[in-house]
């Protein structure tokens, strides 16, 4: 007789704490306080009553509710909380924001040279600068963190005294984010004039001596190991290899967190159940090893986050209580915003604590649903975790990344256990290397697992569509976590017909115009909103051109919100900044084929933009022709080699369209000027539209250029209060004596033109 068919049973609605409330109270009124504390070190005037007043009106409305309300005697304890929450937390961030703003007063107008800054953990680096969070010291008094940047590494704990510049951060996203981790001015170190290692702790040397032997930047299988076992991720993400995690939402799988401590957990407690030590005893040498452990890997808020949960847990445990992980998570939260506000601007225990909450609240039903369609369980538990975590934090991947990860639930299921391998096995062999006789094979193993790992992430990361970018304002991302806010409370038993109608109704909703924009676009040529710098758009089927980057990551947003999933062929005309300063974000955000440039003038390209893997780059001369769908490119300038360099070295193109009975005429003239522009004009002849060259500027055009191209529409791309006055009145009144219509992307953003069969139609971005 065959086995019975086990019964999925339908998890309850999760208990939510008390906790919660306070832990919630907590949180708002650090939030406050800090962001005035934040203006007023960014230079902002603001006042700090606003906030303090509206914290006290509302804690006390909830200690009014709490005693006056009999309807809300359930929710009595909660009230009291979130009252006791908002004072808490006030009073925590406004210490915070006094010591921190004394410290910048401190800090202002005094040499870099006569401080003292200790190295306080891992670096980021970015294209050879390394930068640190330090602590600065003078005279053997702590001021306060500061971002510190350098051209060498330098060890965690080291004391360096450098000579350079103290300033403020920018008043910008990155400036604020940082003053809201606690760094209160920049240093940019000029010179390092002496690094004092110090006497690290036991830890400490072993983790260096670890590193060295493991040699991350050597190899991205090195870097994977040392990211899985140390916690220093840096070289990976400076890395090729690095992109790949991102692209596959695989990322969280490199920082140490629960998962990372349960496997360290396992493999200890193995070892611990062939001793003869008693289960208190063993429960405390796993709480001890496991703290050493996570201040072994640097100590990142999400791996404290696991340790102070794990502690708690084998704590209930011993008591013979019944443990809940949703307490465990909220007391943690709040004793860690007790002791340092500042760490909710922390992305990582924002990732931590979100995926997490949403994995205790919300994997049991994923998984019941899951398995109501027919998935298998292990499976179903496997793919829950990963989909529960990745909604849970798209209000804070997305705006900080721009990127979905649509392979990141089949990624997650088939590298995840990789991972997990790499780091049991690691952490048992890795321990050898630091013994001469056996560095040479104690990281075969590891290697090999590694570089399992990575081919997987690179095959994950090569597929179609595995990514798709988001605009960072994008409205829906946070209606995801009001869904699961419902669900929370409104707990339906999932019936497997209506849930497979309704996911396949989600996958043509989302799916259908992903396939349009990306196989099926109309023919259309856009000049790009991206401030005082020049990107234009052309698209037609599934061909993508992008003619100049802008000047920064507003390329991106731009490309994103005209539904841009990859780019063929991007023209640089030259080497302006305001031309190709976004180049290097596109590459890391959508997948590019090939980079062209004017003849000769590759030898000028910066290094950011030269050896990207998978980039092929060309460089075309005048008459040379690039098809794009069914627009033909001609390259009307420079008529002779050139270094890129300046204004005349512009690559000018003439775009032409003719298909079922419709056709468009498109000049794009980059920076080019008059005395070039009249050189090949003739040639030309008749246009439709003239995207007006060096940002429309009294040079660009005169009244006899334009009675030669006769253009009905002219574009200007310039940024808003620029201080160069573009357009000119000169450019935009030659436009208007010729009879043409004039635009520009100050007012109307990002401008659209497509070919009909009575000529061309506008469409704007802003009426």
């Amino acid at each position: 007789m065959s086995a019975p068919k086990r019964e999925h049973v339908m998890p309850p609605r999760p208990l939510m704490p008390w906790t919660m409330s306070l832990c919630a109270g907590l949180c708002v009124s650090c939030v406050l306080v800090l962001n005035v504390a934040a203006d007023a070190m960014l230079g902002e005037q603001t006042s700090a009553v606003g906030p303090l007043v509206v914290i006290s009106v509302a804690a006390s409305l909830c200690m009014v509710l709490a005693r006056s309300c009999e309807r809300l005697v359930l929710w009595k304890r909660w009230l009291y909380a979130a009252a006791i929450g908002l004072l808490t937390g006030s009073i925590v961030s406004a210490w915070w924001a006094v010591g921190a703003l004394s410290a910048t007063k401190a800090l202002d107008g005094r040499a870099a040279s006569s401080l003292e800054f200790v190295v306080q953990g891992d670096p980021s680096i970015n294209d050879g600068t390394y930068s640190y969070t330090c602590e600065t010291c003078v005279d053997g008094r702590c001021l306060g963190e500061v971002r510190l940047s350098c051209d060498r590494e330098l060890g965690a704990g080291s004391h360096v005294r450098v000579i350079g510049r103290v300033s403020r951060f920018e008043n910008d996203a990155y400036g604020r984010s940082r003053v809201l981790r606690g760094e209160v001015r920049k240093v940019k170190a000029v010179r390092i004039v002496s690094v004092d290692e110090g006497s690290p702790g036991p830890l400490l040397r072993l983790r260096n001596g670890l590193l060295a032997s493991i040699a991350p930047a050597t190899d991205p299988a090195r870097a994977l190991i040392a990211g899985v076992v140390c916690g220093r991720s840096a070289e990976l993400r400076a890395q090729p290899a690095g992109d790949w995690f991102s692209v596959t939402g695989t990322a969280h799988l490199i920082a140490v967190s629960g998962s990372h401590l349960a496997i360290v957990g396992f493999v200890i407690e193995g070892v611990l159940q062939k001793t003869r030590c008693s289960r208190g005893l063993q429960r405390a040498i796993l709480a001890i090893t496991l703290v050493g452990y996570a201040a072994f890997t640097g100590a990142s808020p999400s791996a404290v986050r696991a340790c102070c949960m794990v502690f708690a847990t084998l704590v209930v445990n011993g008591a013979g209580r019944r443990r809940h992980g949703a307490s465990a998570l909220f007391v943690t939260m709040s004793i860690f915003v007790l002791l340092r506000p500042t760490v909710l601007f922390e992305m990582g225990f924002q990732l931590s604590c979100a995926s997490v909450f949403a994995i205790l609240c919300f994997c049991p039903y994923a998984t019941y649903a899951l398995s109501e369609l027919g998935v298998p369980s292990g499976f179903a538990s496997m793919l829950s975790v990963t989909l529960c975590s990745q909604l849970a934090t798209l209000p804070i991947t997305i705006p900080a990344f721009g990127i979905f990860s649509l392979i990141a639930p089949l990624s997650n299921v088939v590298i995840g256990p990789v991972v997990s391998l790499l780091l049991a096995v690691s952490i048992v062999l890795v321990l050898f290397s630091l013994v001469a006789p056996l560095q040479a094979w104690a990281l075969v193993v590891p290697m090999i697992v590694a570089r399992c790992a990575l081919f997987f992430e690179q095959l994950f990361a090569a597929v179609p569509g595995a990514s798709v970018s988001v605009p960072p304002d994008s409205m829906w991302i946070y209606l995801v976590p009001c869904f699961l806010g419902i669900l929370l409370v409104w707990w339906p038993r999932p019936q497997a017909r209506p849930m497979a109608a309704g996911l396949v109704c989600l996958a043509l909703l989302v799916g259908i115009p992903y396939i349009y924009w990306d196989r099926f676009a109309p023919p259309s040529v856009t000049v790009l909103d991206v401030g005082q710098a020049d990107a234009i758009l052309v698209r037609q089927g599934g061909a993508v051109a992008l003619v100049d980057c802008g000047l920064d990551e507003r390329v991106v947003s731009a490309l994103v919100r005209n539904n841009v999933h990859h780019i063929d062929a991007v023209f640089v005309t030259h080497w302006d900044e305001d031309h190709w300063g976004g180049l290097p974000d596109v590459l890391d955000q959508f997948s590019v084929g090939t980079i062209v440039v004017a003849a000769d003038a590759l030898d000028g390209a910066p290094a950011e933009v030269l050896n990207r893997p998978g980039v092929t780059y060309r460089q075309v001369a005048c008459g040379d022709t690039v098809d794009i769908g069914a627009f033909r490119t001609r390259v009307m300038w420079p008529f002779d080699t050139v270094d890129g360099e300046g204004n005349e070295d512009s690559l000018v193109l003439l775009l032409s369209y003719a298909q079922e009975g419709k056709s468009l005429r498109v000049l794009l003239t980059g920076d080019a000027e008059l005395d070039q522009e009249r050189e090949f004009v003739q040639e030309v002849g008749d246009i439709d539209v003239l995207k007006l060259g060096h940002h429309g500027s009294k040079v660009s055009v005169d009244t006899d250029l334009l009675g030669t191209l006769k253009p009905e529409l002219s574009i200007a791309s310039a940024g808003e209060g620029n201080r160069y006055g573009h357009p000119s009145d000169a450019c935009i009144d030659a436009v208007k004596e010729a009879g043409g219509a004039f635009a520009c992307t100050i007012e109307h953003g990002d401008i659209t033109v497509l070919p009909t069969a009575k000529g061309f139609a506008m469409r704007c971005q802003r009426p």
